[in-house]
């Protein structure tokens, strides 16, 4: 192991190189210096592609590069894509040229295209899995690759890191920084120490990091495509690689190692871990980081013009310092939990209690909480409202608690791209007055530096903040003694005695409260016996099972890992660990979630009457006429049903008895419902992929009037449809079956919001009514205020149709839905029955009604839409011009759609990228989804109270999602 004296690089230029790819391989071309610690490489570029010289380090021998060349070339077997070695002029794989007098073992080797994927600016979490996952086969591929020149005295081995980081850890300036690598390293050789001898030995790449895994665009999604530089191939320990790999994601989030446990679990996946190895992983990921750091400082040391050492500097302080940041017993139990293979929890037990004889009464501070409410969780003093929220419950003269391990509302925060700080690590008292506080266990006073309380037991420690009338420290407790007192507020933590003099924080995130349970406690048995029950959140994927085996999986749902969200505000769905995500799609509470008013009105209503319409009630005729009043003069009736589907139905009942033929025009690529005669009309493939085969012969479908990718572009696109459109209709006429209805959007909603270019709803209207028909304008996505500039879709056209279908919004949530109409057109159905709807038109539902036509009214919410939209829409315009992925910007107000293209002139549509986009922005906090026939739409219809930072929230982190996907 060379260490003292360094391996500086082969002393050769670019000229050298030149000579040395002419002389030895017959090859000619331009050169460049590609990046290395302790090699040169080379890339030439020839007229027929791109190879690369490596110039060994003279401290290798040739047995060594020959064990490189042979590990290449089984991966290459395999399937995965790594350089090969090409012959020289004498037809071997390795040359030798003396340099600077002495030789040097040279090769050509085949150069893997693709970019590094050390240029990525952000490894998100599937990418890390994808790093994992290559990471496996690697060693799956390799576990039976033997040769002589892989038993290596190599300073990368992981097994001499800690002899590397002593002899090195001079070269360290920095004291503090010096005192931390040796207080790490003397941790982790406890660690490793007692599992040395069970960790498995095979081959391994031994450096395979985002600095040698090259990545290339497949089908626009970058995609890790390759491996590089084998010049640390060696026999090491097998987990060795991980931990290697483990690397590559800790310098881009120096704050967060956790962001490491998706590369470990598919690592694990491919090649599953043993306890020895689990145990070891951890430290050896922080030992691999101190390696960096003393190996890169020496190497600068002895060749400052190493600019690939030098810019590394910062980047393996970082790695080491993340790596560092998390207690090795805390790692190990979060690698353990990410594996599926988690250790007990750290849950001492005991019989005797500090307040054996108060009143308690839990304080309910998560999403179910009934005292929190309309939002005022979201304060700049959380500390405060948590006071107020246990004064409400405190019972008497008892004491209100906190529950351990809860997720706050009060501690979580809106547009966050990071799971929240919330999960309380302590619980806190609230007594109405001083409380006396007895000894629940044997133990020791201690104080910390920070001047909290601990009565240290053998088992488990209390750690008390503000603790009044304390017994001095050293002073030894045994149950029952007195402790102190708690005044108006109080905070405990039971941790493990070892610990207890650190500090500690109330709250940390899911993940780490998870993987702290090694460490901490609830401390409430201590305190008053028996845990307070807090709400037992079954994990997703459990709770996805259940769902899928009672409730029909067609019916369907978001993402493949879906967060379980169970509360909603505003602009805002939030899940069961209280984590705020953006709502970009829910365009069905067109006020917001949880709307007060929409609230107060359904209490009070179902305490007052909840029956149908056939009963004589006044909100019926209110909500009634409150919708004509949104209307031109001819409409003068409203037919109140449960939903969009239902509204479409009866509309298309209505057009046909009134026109008297049963034939349909409507256009592709749109939505209108599920019924039989509402799919029927229904020509999006997304939604039905069989819709063309199950389509009735009375159902005729023209073109999607797309000015962007349909048949006709431009400004005269609208006109050129309907020239279509009539020419069908003539052609339909003179085949004995004309046209009794004609169903579409005011703005195709389904396909994301692409408007139907002007004059060709006009024209068509026009030649609808010209031969008898109807029109139908479904305005269940984009009507109700959504455009901003019009209340209803069809006035941007400049035509009133016959007949307006409306839900979705009209209830904000609630399922409500109106058919509105004339009266004439309705009397034509009055021979066939009746209309009823057993819900549709309830007390509720038609109190509910008028509430949120109230709202949109009193909050100007239509108007928000027009100005909150418009600066949305124009910041995503501006994004387009960065991002090439970004074909076109749909919509207005706040009915948007973002066309994400792989080519801007044949409009390849970007299907796989923009399902990609969507993981990634819930990873950030933002649920959006992909519609339209290509999936290729980003569908942006939040509720109208929609702010005006959360489009700029959205905007950024749709700007970094596109960012990372390059």
């Amino acid at each position: 192991m060379t260490t003292d004296e360094g391996l500086p690089r082969p002393d050769i230029d670019l000229a050298e190189a030149e000579r040395l790819a002419r002389d030895l391989f017959a090859v000619t071309g331009t050169v460049r210096e590609l990046g290395s610690q302790q090699d040169r490489n080379i890339l030439v570029s020839t007229g027929d592609g791109r190879v690369l010289l490596k110039v060994s380090n003279r401290a290798f021998s040739r047995a060594e590069v020959e064990a490189q060349n042979a590990v290449m070339r089984h991966l290459d077997a395999a399937g995965i894509d790594v350089p090969v070695p090409i012959a020289s002029i004498d037809g071997d794989d390795i040359a030798v040229r003396e340099i600077g007098g002495e030789p040097h073992h040279v090769r050509l080797l085949s150069f893997v295209e693709g970019d590094p994927l050390i240029d990525r600016a952000v490894l998100s979490p599937a990418d890390a899995a994808a790093l994992g996952d290559l990471a496996g086969r690697t060693v799956v591929v390799l576990a039976d690759v033997e040769h002589p020149g892989l038993e290596r005295d190599l300073q990368w081995d992981l097994r001499q890191g800690e002899d590397v980081v002593r002899a090195l850890l001079h070269h360290v300036p920095d004291d503090g920084r010096r005192q931390r690598v040796a207080a790490a390293l003397e941790a982790v050789g406890e660690a490793v120490g007692p599992v040395r001898d069970d960790l498995r030995l095979q081959t391994v790449h031994g450096d395979l990091t985002d600095d040698n895994v090259v990545t290339r665009a497949s089908r626009g999604v970058h995609d890790l495509a390759g491996i590089i530089d084998f010049g640390d191939a060696m026999t090491s320990w097998r987990v060795a690689e991980l931990a290697v790999a483990c690397t590559a994601v800790l310098h881009r989030e120096p704050n967060d190692p956790f962001t490491a446990l998706p590369l470990i679990a598919a690592f694990d996946r491919r090649v599953p871990l043993d306890d020895a190895e689990i145990t070891a992983l951890w430290p050896l990921v922080i030992l691999r980081g101190a390696v960096l750091v003393v190996s890169g400082l020496q190497q600068v040391a002895i060749d400052p013009t190493n600019d690939y050492a030098s810019e590394a500097l910062d980047r393996e302080w970082s790695i080491f310092a993340t790596a560092a940041s998390l207690p090795l017993d805390v790692a190990e139990r979060a690698v353990r939990l990410a594996l599926g293979r988690p250790t007990t929890a750290f849950d001492p037990s005991t019989d005797a209690h500090a307040f054996p004889a108060v009143q308690t009464a839990p304080v309910d501070l998560s999403w179910s909480s009934d005292i929190l409410r309309d939002g005022d969780w979201l304060t700049e003093d959380p500390e405060r409202r948590e006071a107020e929220a246990a004064d409400a419950v405190r019972p008497g003269t008892g004491v209100s608690i906190t529950r351990f391990g809860e997720a706050r509302l009060t501690r979580s925060a809106l547009h966050s791209p990071a799971p929240p700080a919330n999960v309380a690590l302590g619980v806190e008292l609230f007594p109405e007055s001083p409380v006396l506080v007895s000894a629940p266990l044997d133990g020791v006073i201690e104080r910390t530096p920070s001047g909290r309380i601990v009565l240290a037991g053998a088992d488990v420690a209390l750690v008390i903040d503000h603790l009044d009338d304390a017994a001095p420290a050293g002073s030894r407790l045994r149950v029952g003694d007195p402790l102190g007192s708690v005044g108006n507020r109080s905070t405990v933590w039971a941790t493990r005695p070892d610990v207890a003099q650190d500090e500690h924080d109330l709250v940390t995130t899911r993940a780490r409260f998870d993987a702290l349970r090694s460490r901490y406690a609830d401390p409430t048995p201590y305190l008053f016996g028996g845990a307070v029950a807090r709400p037992t959140a079954a994990p997703s994927t459990d709770l996805l099972s259940r769902r899928s085996r009672s409730y029909s999986p067609i019916q369907g749902h978001y993402y493949a890992e879906p967060p379980r969200i169970e509360r909603g505000w505003r602009e805002h769905l939030i899940d069961v660990d209280g984590r705020h995500y953006l709502d970009m799609v829910n365009n069905v509470t067109v006020l917001g979630h949880g709307h007060p008013a929409v609230a107060r009105t359904a209490e009070r209503q179902w305490r007052l009457l909840n029956t149908n319409s056939r009963f004589h009630y006044a909100s019926v005729a209110e909500l009634s006429e409150r919708l004509l009043a949104t209307l031109p003069d001819s409409f003068d009736t409203v037919l109140l049903v449960n939903s969009g589907t239902e509204a479409v139905d009866l509309a298309l009942r209505l057009a046909r008895a009134f026109s008297g033929r049963p034939d349909v025009a409507c256009v592709a690529e749109s939505y209108h419902g599920w019924s039989l005669a509402a799919d029927a009309v229904s020509t999006s493939t997304s939604d039905n992929p069989r819709a063309a085969e199950t389509r009735p012969p009375w159902v005729h479908v023209l073109d999607a009037p797309n000015a962007y990718r349909g048949v006709h572009r431009g400004d005269d696109a609208g006109t050129a449809y309907a020239d279509d459109a009539r020419e069908r209709f003539d052609a339909l006429r003179a085949a004995g079956t004309p046209i009794g209805t004609f169903i579409a959007e005011p703005r195709n909603g389904n396909a994301g919001g692409i408007a139907v270019p002007p004059g060709y709803l006009a024209a068509v209207t026009e030649a609808v009514r010209a031969g008898g028909g109807v029109t139908i304008s479904d305005e269940v996505q984009v009507g109700y205020g959504r455009q901003g500039s019009v209340f209803w879709g069809f006035e941007d056209h400049g035509v009133v149709p016959d007949i307006v279908t409306v839900a979705k919004a009209m209830g904000n949530g609630h399922p409500l839905g109106a058919v509105i109409t004339r009266s004439d057109i309705v009397a034509a159905l009055a021979d066939q029955g009746t209309v009823f709807s057993s819900s549709g038109g309830s007390t509720l539902s038609s109190r509910i009604g008028v509430t949120v036509l109230d709202v949109l009214r009193d909050e100007d919410l239509q108007g928000n839409a027009l100005r909150t939209g418009g600066r949305l829409r124009d910041a995503l315009v501006a994004l387009a011009e960065r991002h090439p992925l970004v074909g076109t910007v749909h919509g207005q107000g706040l009915y948007l759609g973002v066309e994400l293209v792989r080519d801007h002139d044949t409009l390849e549509p970007a299907t796989e990228e923009t399902r990609l986009i969507c993981d990634r922005m819930l990873d950030l906090g933002v649920i959006v989804q992909p519609t339209g026939d290509r999936g290729n739409v980003l569908k942006v219809k939040p509720p109208l109270c929609f702010s005006e930072a959360s489009a700029d929230v959205f905007v950024s982190t749709l700007d970094r999602a596109l960012t990372e996907l390059r």
